[in-house]
């Protein structure tokens, strides 16, 4: 079994995802090993907050070109994750 600390990597913090933060979606880069239920235990767990819903999307990686060399960046798991009107996560709050 995978960690509750193995299971988010790190939060992704860009300009659509704080534009998310106002509808109470946080985005968060996650094992791709773990599954929907894993990771609404895991933010429950680490943040203290009301997991509604959980959508997960699989990125694929990038073509990547240096010189005539030709590679991919890893592919990895991104969850955007529903937290309950009202309730937030501290660890996105700037101000």
């Amino acid at each position: 079994m995978i960690e509750d600390r193995e299971i988010i990597i790190h939060p992704i913090i860009t300009e659509k995802a704080s534009g998310l933060q106002k509808e109470n979606k946080y985005v968060f880069r996650v094992d791709s090993r773990a599954n929907k239920n894993d990771i609404k235990k895991a933010v429950h767990n680490m943040f203290g907050v009301t997991v509604l819903r959980v959508n997960t999307v699989n990125q694929k990686g990038k073509t990547k070109r240096l010189g005539r060399y030709e590679g991919l960046t890893r592919s990895w798991k991104k969850a955007i994750v529903f937290v309950k009107l009202g309730e937030k996560i501290k660890a996105f709050d700037i101000s």
